[in-house]
Protein backbone atom coordinates (compact mmCIF):
# COMPACT_ATOMS: atom_id res chain seq x y z
CA UNK A 1 0.00 0.00 0.00
CA UNK A 2 1.91 3.73 -0.93
CA UNK A 3 1.77 5.93 1.19
CA UNK A 4 -1.10 8.49 0.54
CA UNK A 5 -3.41 5.49 0.33
CA UNK A 6 -2.69 4.91 4.40
CA UNK A 7 -3.17 8.57 4.70
CA UNK A 8 -6.11 8.74 3.03
CA UNK A 9 -7.39 5.86 4.89
CA UNK A 10 -8.22 8.13 7.68
CA UNK A 11 -10.72 9.55 6.09
CA UNK A 12 -12.51 7.80 3.17
CA UNK A 13 -15.69 6.26 2.78
CA UNK A 14 -14.14 2.82 2.33
CA UNK A 15 -12.65 2.96 5.93
CA UNK A 16 -15.04 5.18 7.00
CA UNK A 17 -12.60 6.40 9.93
CA UNK A 18 -12.56 3.21 11.81
CA UNK A 19 -16.01 1.97 10.26
CA UNK A 20 -14.54 0.26 7.21
CA UNK A 21 -14.70 -3.74 7.74
CA UNK A 22 -12.02 -5.09 5.56
CA UNK A 23 -9.47 -6.59 7.45
CA UNK A 24 -5.84 -5.11 8.46
CA UNK A 25 -3.32 -6.67 6.49
CA UNK A 26 0.49 -7.02 7.63
CA UNK A 27 1.40 -4.18 4.99
CA UNK A 28 -1.05 -2.00 6.01
CA UNK A 29 0.39 -2.46 9.54
CA UNK A 30 3.92 -1.89 8.57
CA UNK A 31 3.05 1.11 6.56
CA UNK A 32 0.76 2.88 9.50
CA UNK A 33 3.70 2.74 11.30
CA UNK A 34 6.24 4.18 8.99
CA UNK A 35 3.93 6.77 8.16
CA UNK A 36 2.87 7.57 11.60
CA UNK A 37 6.16 7.34 12.88
CA UNK A 38 7.44 10.11 10.58
CA UNK A 39 4.80 12.46 10.44
CA UNK A 40 4.57 12.60 14.67
CA UNK A 41 8.79 12.41 15.05
CA UNK A 42 8.57 15.96 15.21
CA UNK A 43 5.42 18.16 15.07
CA UNK A 44 7.41 21.49 15.90
CA UNK A 45 6.45 23.18 12.18
CA UNK A 46 2.80 21.66 12.29
CA UNK A 47 0.50 25.16 11.85
CA UNK A 48 -2.10 23.32 12.35
CA UNK A 49 -4.53 21.18 9.55
CA UNK A 50 -6.35 23.61 7.12
CA UNK A 51 -9.63 25.44 7.94
CA UNK A 52 -12.45 23.35 6.78
CA UNK A 53 -16.17 24.18 5.66
CA UNK A 54 -19.47 23.09 4.50
CA UNK A 55 -18.14 21.80 1.53
CA UNK A 56 -15.40 19.61 2.93
CA UNK A 57 -17.75 18.30 5.05
CA UNK A 58 -18.77 14.40 3.33
CA UNK A 59 -22.16 13.61 1.65
CA UNK A 60 -23.68 11.01 3.83
CA UNK A 61 -25.99 8.62 1.86
CA UNK A 62 -29.64 9.17 3.75
CA UNK A 63 -29.87 5.29 4.03
CA UNK A 64 -26.63 5.33 6.36
CA UNK A 65 -27.53 8.21 8.66
CA UNK A 66 -27.23 12.21 8.70
CA UNK A 67 -25.34 15.01 11.00
CA UNK A 68 -25.56 18.53 11.80
CA UNK A 69 -22.91 20.58 12.81
CA UNK A 70 -24.33 23.94 15.31
CA UNK A 71 -22.86 26.44 16.79
CA UNK A 72 -23.37 27.02 20.77
CA UNK A 73 -22.63 29.03 23.97
CA UNK A 74 -21.32 28.47 27.09
CA UNK A 75 -24.76 28.26 29.66
CA UNK A 76 -24.67 31.65 31.57
CA UNK A 77 -25.03 29.37 35.10
CA UNK A 78 -22.15 27.97 34.07
CA UNK A 79 -20.04 28.41 37.59
CA UNK A 80 -16.45 29.63 37.40
CA UNK A 81 -13.49 26.60 38.24
CA UNK A 82 -11.46 25.32 41.29
CA UNK A 83 -9.00 23.53 39.52
CA UNK A 84 -8.49 20.80 42.06
CA UNK A 85 -5.36 22.24 44.02
CA UNK A 86 -3.41 23.42 40.40
CA UNK A 87 -3.34 27.28 40.52
CA UNK A 88 -1.30 27.31 37.03
CA UNK A 89 -4.21 25.46 35.84
CA UNK A 90 -7.11 27.38 37.35
CA UNK A 91 -5.85 30.55 36.12
CA UNK A 92 -5.95 29.67 32.77
CA UNK A 93 -9.43 27.93 32.85
CA UNK A 94 -10.88 30.70 35.03
CA UNK A 95 -9.48 33.61 31.93
CA UNK A 96 -11.31 31.18 29.21
CA UNK A 97 -14.61 31.12 31.49
CA UNK A 98 -14.29 35.03 31.68
CA UNK A 99 -13.81 35.17 28.19
CA UNK A 100 -16.93 32.88 27.14
CA UNK A 101 -19.08 34.93 29.48
CA UNK A 102 -18.05 37.72 27.56
CA UNK A 103 -19.06 36.19 24.07
CA UNK A 104 -15.50 35.84 23.05
CA UNK A 105 -14.82 31.88 22.92
CA UNK A 106 -17.07 30.05 20.15
CA UNK A 107 -18.26 26.64 20.35
CA UNK A 108 -19.66 24.19 17.70
CA UNK A 109 -20.95 20.70 18.08
CA UNK A 110 -21.95 18.14 15.88
CA UNK A 111 -25.07 15.94 16.23
CA UNK A 112 -24.73 12.06 14.80
CA UNK A 113 -27.76 9.85 13.70
CA UNK A 114 -27.77 6.38 12.12
CA UNK A 115 -30.58 5.55 9.72
CA UNK A 116 -31.25 2.60 11.71
CA UNK A 117 -32.59 4.52 14.75
CA UNK A 118 -36.15 4.90 14.87
CA UNK A 119 -37.61 8.59 13.52
CA UNK A 120 -38.85 10.22 17.45
CA UNK A 121 -38.78 13.99 16.19
CA UNK A 122 -36.14 16.20 15.72
CA UNK A 123 -33.27 13.56 15.29
CA UNK A 124 -30.89 16.33 14.65
CA UNK A 125 -31.89 18.96 17.24
CA UNK A 126 -30.19 19.38 20.39
CA UNK A 127 -32.81 18.59 22.58
CA UNK A 128 -33.83 14.92 24.53
CA UNK A 129 -36.44 12.83 22.26
CA UNK A 130 -37.68 11.87 25.54
CA UNK A 131 -36.89 12.38 29.19
CA UNK A 132 -34.83 9.30 29.57
CA UNK A 133 -33.00 9.61 26.43
CA UNK A 134 -29.45 8.22 26.75
CA UNK A 135 -27.06 9.83 24.23
CA UNK A 136 -23.67 9.30 23.92
CA UNK A 137 -20.91 12.42 23.77
CA UNK A 138 -17.87 11.22 21.48
CA UNK A 139 -14.84 12.72 22.02
CA UNK A 140 -12.16 12.02 19.21
CA UNK A 141 -8.69 11.51 19.16
CA UNK A 142 -6.03 13.18 17.13
CA UNK A 143 -2.67 13.88 18.77
CA UNK A 144 -4.45 16.95 20.20
CA UNK A 145 -3.93 18.77 17.11
CA UNK A 146 -6.45 16.85 14.91
CA UNK A 147 -10.16 16.59 17.05
CA UNK A 148 -13.55 16.38 14.89
CA UNK A 149 -12.23 15.81 11.06
CA UNK A 150 -14.72 15.60 8.00
CA UNK A 151 -13.92 11.98 7.49
CA UNK A 152 -14.54 11.29 11.43
CA UNK A 153 -18.11 11.76 10.61
CA UNK A 154 -19.03 7.90 9.18
CA UNK A 155 -17.31 6.90 12.01
CA UNK A 156 -20.17 8.75 14.56
CA UNK A 157 -22.65 7.56 12.52
CA UNK A 158 -21.56 4.05 12.41
CA UNK A 159 -21.21 4.57 16.50
CA UNK A 160 -24.81 5.51 16.25
CA UNK A 161 -25.90 2.90 14.58
CA UNK A 162 -24.31 0.42 16.55
CA UNK A 163 -25.35 1.72 20.08
CA UNK A 164 -28.76 2.93 18.86
CA UNK A 165 -28.41 5.79 20.44
CA UNK A 166 -27.85 9.76 19.45
CA UNK A 167 -24.00 10.51 19.27
CA UNK A 168 -22.57 14.18 20.11
CA UNK A 169 -19.62 15.18 19.47
CA UNK A 170 -17.76 18.53 20.89
CA UNK A 171 -15.98 20.43 18.22
CA UNK A 172 -13.03 20.69 20.86
CA UNK A 173 -10.26 23.39 19.59
CA UNK A 174 -6.88 21.76 18.94
CA UNK A 175 -3.38 22.63 19.27
CA UNK A 176 -1.45 24.40 17.95
CA UNK A 177 -3.48 27.23 17.78
CA UNK A 178 -5.31 26.19 21.01
CA UNK A 179 -3.53 25.01 23.43
CA UNK A 180 -4.21 23.57 26.96
CA UNK A 181 -6.83 24.06 28.69
CA UNK A 182 -8.97 25.30 25.92
CA UNK A 183 -9.49 21.14 24.80
CA UNK A 184 -10.90 21.04 28.53
CA UNK A 185 -12.74 24.11 28.52
CA UNK A 186 -14.59 23.12 25.48
CA UNK A 187 -15.90 19.44 26.90
CA UNK A 188 -17.15 21.12 30.01
CA UNK A 189 -18.89 23.85 28.01
CA UNK A 190 -20.27 21.19 25.72
CA UNK A 191 -21.68 19.05 28.11
CA UNK A 192 -23.13 21.90 30.63
CA UNK A 193 -24.59 23.00 27.81
CA UNK A 194 -26.50 19.35 26.42
CA UNK A 195 -28.00 19.73 30.30
CA UNK A 196 -29.01 22.98 30.21
CA UNK A 197 -30.86 21.66 27.33
CA UNK A 198 -32.54 19.21 29.34
CA UNK A 199 -30.82 16.05 28.83
CA UNK A 200 -30.27 14.35 32.42
CA UNK A 201 -26.48 13.91 33.38
CA UNK A 202 -27.84 9.97 34.32
CA UNK A 203 -28.39 9.80 30.61
CA UNK A 204 -25.22 10.61 29.33
CA UNK A 205 -22.52 8.61 28.46
CA UNK A 206 -18.42 10.11 27.46
CA UNK A 207 -16.73 8.05 25.10
CA UNK A 208 -13.13 9.47 24.61
CA UNK A 209 -10.55 8.12 21.95
CA UNK A 210 -6.26 8.53 23.01
CA UNK A 211 -5.92 12.65 22.88
CA UNK A 212 -9.53 12.64 23.35
CA UNK A 213 -9.86 10.45 26.53
CA UNK A 214 -7.12 12.43 28.12
CA UNK A 215 -9.83 15.93 27.72
CA UNK A 216 -12.35 13.95 28.36
CA UNK A 217 -11.18 12.57 32.12
CA UNK A 218 -10.11 15.65 32.80
CA UNK A 219 -13.63 17.52 32.12
CA UNK A 220 -15.21 15.27 34.07
CA UNK A 221 -12.72 15.69 36.83
CA UNK A 222 -14.28 19.47 37.29
CA UNK A 223 -17.42 18.90 37.04
CA UNK A 224 -17.65 16.26 39.11
CA UNK A 225 -18.98 18.63 41.98
CA UNK A 226 -22.19 19.64 39.38
CA UNK A 227 -22.51 17.38 36.72
CA UNK A 228 -22.28 13.44 37.56
CA UNK A 229 -22.50 11.52 34.16
CA UNK A 230 -23.65 8.28 33.83
CA UNK A 231 -20.59 6.40 33.04
CA UNK A 232 -17.63 6.94 30.61
CA UNK A 233 -15.78 4.61 28.07
CA UNK A 234 -11.67 5.42 27.57
CA UNK A 235 -10.71 3.84 24.43
CA UNK A 236 -6.57 3.44 24.60
CA UNK A 237 -6.38 6.67 26.55
CA UNK A 238 -3.49 9.10 26.57
CA UNK A 239 -2.99 9.25 30.31
CA UNK A 240 0.55 10.00 31.36
CA UNK A 241 1.97 13.35 29.17
CA UNK A 242 5.09 12.39 30.52
CA UNK A 243 5.58 9.00 28.81
CA UNK A 244 7.05 7.89 31.85
CA UNK A 245 5.85 4.35 31.78
CA UNK A 246 8.29 1.01 30.34
CA UNK A 247 5.69 0.14 27.12
CA UNK A 248 6.61 3.29 24.90
CA UNK A 249 9.96 1.00 24.62
CA UNK A 250 8.72 -1.59 24.22
CA UNK A 251 5.98 -1.51 21.97
CA UNK A 252 8.07 1.09 19.47
CA UNK A 253 8.63 -1.28 16.80
CA UNK A 254 4.87 -2.60 16.93
CA UNK A 255 2.79 0.31 17.37
CA UNK A 256 2.15 3.36 15.49
CA UNK A 257 3.00 5.95 18.17
CA UNK A 258 6.72 6.89 17.96
CA UNK A 259 8.29 7.71 21.11
CA UNK A 260 9.42 11.54 21.25
CA UNK A 261 11.02 12.73 24.88
CA UNK A 262 8.16 15.42 26.28
CA UNK A 263 11.20 17.83 26.95
CA UNK A 264 10.97 18.02 22.65
CA UNK A 265 9.19 21.01 21.71
CA UNK A 266 8.30 19.00 18.90
CA UNK A 267 6.79 16.37 20.89
CA UNK A 268 2.96 15.92 20.85
CA UNK A 269 2.71 16.44 24.82
CA UNK A 270 4.74 19.78 24.52
CA UNK A 271 2.35 20.82 21.16
CA UNK A 272 -0.45 20.54 23.39
CA UNK A 273 0.86 22.39 26.55
CA UNK A 274 2.27 25.28 24.60
CA UNK A 275 5.03 28.21 26.53
CA UNK A 276 5.93 27.14 29.92
CA UNK A 277 7.24 30.84 30.66
CA UNK A 278 10.34 29.26 32.56
CA UNK A 279 8.41 27.02 34.38
CA UNK A 280 9.26 22.96 34.29
CA UNK A 281 8.34 21.97 31.76
CA UNK A 282 7.70 18.22 32.79
CA UNK A 283 6.54 18.63 35.91
CA UNK A 284 3.56 20.96 34.35
CA UNK A 285 3.05 17.83 32.29
CA UNK A 286 2.53 15.26 35.21
CA UNK A 287 0.01 17.81 37.08
CA UNK A 288 -3.34 16.05 37.10
CA UNK A 289 -5.22 17.82 35.05
CA UNK A 290 -2.20 17.01 32.17
CA UNK A 291 -1.84 13.48 32.61
CA UNK A 292 -4.94 11.87 34.59
CA UNK A 293 -2.62 8.79 35.21
CA UNK A 294 -1.58 11.09 38.56
CA UNK A 295 -4.78 12.61 39.28
CA UNK A 296 -7.52 12.20 42.24
CA UNK A 297 -10.04 9.35 40.95
CA UNK A 298 -12.47 10.18 43.39
CA UNK A 299 -15.64 11.36 41.30
CA UNK A 300 -15.25 9.62 38.27
CA UNK A 301 -18.01 7.76 36.81
CA UNK A 302 -18.32 4.23 36.08
CA UNK A 303 -15.90 3.43 33.95
CA UNK A 304 -14.93 1.26 31.06
CA UNK A 305 -11.22 0.71 29.69
CA UNK A 306 -9.92 -0.48 26.23
CA UNK A 307 -6.82 -0.68 24.96
CA UNK A 308 -4.45 -2.64 22.85
CA UNK A 309 -1.56 -4.65 24.46
CA UNK A 310 1.15 -3.86 21.76
CA UNK A 311 -0.09 0.42 22.28
CA UNK A 312 2.65 2.53 23.54
CA UNK A 313 0.15 3.34 26.02
CA UNK A 314 -1.06 -0.08 27.18
CA UNK A 315 1.36 0.36 30.53
CA UNK A 316 -0.11 3.71 31.77
CA UNK A 317 -3.77 2.21 31.12
CA UNK A 318 -2.66 -1.14 33.24
CA UNK A 319 -1.64 1.90 36.37
CA UNK A 320 -4.46 3.73 36.20
CA UNK A 321 -7.15 0.43 35.74
CA UNK A 322 -5.29 -0.95 39.29
CA UNK A 323 -6.35 2.93 40.82
CA UNK A 324 -10.53 2.65 39.98
CA UNK A 325 -11.05 -1.66 40.81
CA UNK A 326 -14.65 -1.36 39.90
CA UNK A 327 -13.75 0.32 36.42
CA UNK A 328 -14.00 -2.81 33.59
CA UNK A 329 -10.99 -2.99 31.98
CA UNK A 330 -10.43 -4.84 28.43
CA UNK A 331 -7.11 -5.92 26.79
CA UNK A 332 -6.59 -6.85 22.94
CA UNK A 333 -3.65 -9.01 22.42
CA UNK A 334 -1.80 -7.98 19.03
CA UNK A 335 -3.91 -4.75 18.69
CA UNK A 336 -2.53 -1.08 18.74
CA UNK A 337 -3.37 2.50 18.95
CA UNK A 338 -3.96 2.30 14.52
CA UNK A 339 -5.30 -1.28 14.51
CA UNK A 340 -7.98 -0.51 17.47
CA UNK A 341 -10.45 0.77 14.98
CA UNK A 342 -9.63 -1.52 12.56
CA UNK A 343 -11.42 -4.50 10.81
CA UNK A 344 -14.44 -6.48 11.17
CA UNK A 345 -13.10 -8.49 14.26
CA UNK A 346 -11.85 -5.85 16.25
CA UNK A 347 -14.59 -3.60 15.38
CA UNK A 348 -16.92 -6.34 16.16
CA UNK A 349 -15.02 -7.10 19.46
CA UNK A 350 -14.81 -2.77 20.21
CA UNK A 351 -18.46 -2.06 19.43
CA UNK A 352 -20.24 -5.23 21.53
CA UNK A 353 -17.91 -4.01 24.37
CA UNK A 354 -18.81 -0.38 24.19
CA UNK A 355 -22.52 -1.66 23.91
CA UNK A 356 -22.97 -3.70 26.61
CA UNK A 357 -21.17 -0.61 28.85
CA UNK A 358 -23.73 2.12 27.16
CA UNK A 359 -26.68 0.43 27.67
CA UNK A 360 -26.31 -1.17 31.02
Amino acid sequence: MRISGIVDSFSSPAMMSGVGDAEVTDEERAMARAVSHELFCDISGHQGFPPTGPSDEPAIPPDVGSYRIFDYAMPATQPPYQALGDDYSLKLLNALHSEDLAGQCEHSMVVSVSATLPSKGDMLGDKPLSEDERIVVYLPGGAFIGGDTPGSKWMYIRMSMELGLRVFTPRYHVAPAFRYPRPVHDVCTAIAFLVACGFRPQNIVVVGASAGANIGLSALRLLAGSIGVAGCVVVEPCLDLTLSLDSWQRNQEVCVLPYVSPTHPGSISRMYLGPVDGMDAVELLGRPLLSPLFADVGGLPPMQIQVGMDDVLYDECVAFAKRIPTAEFITYPGINHYTMFRGRTQLGRFYGNLLNFVTR
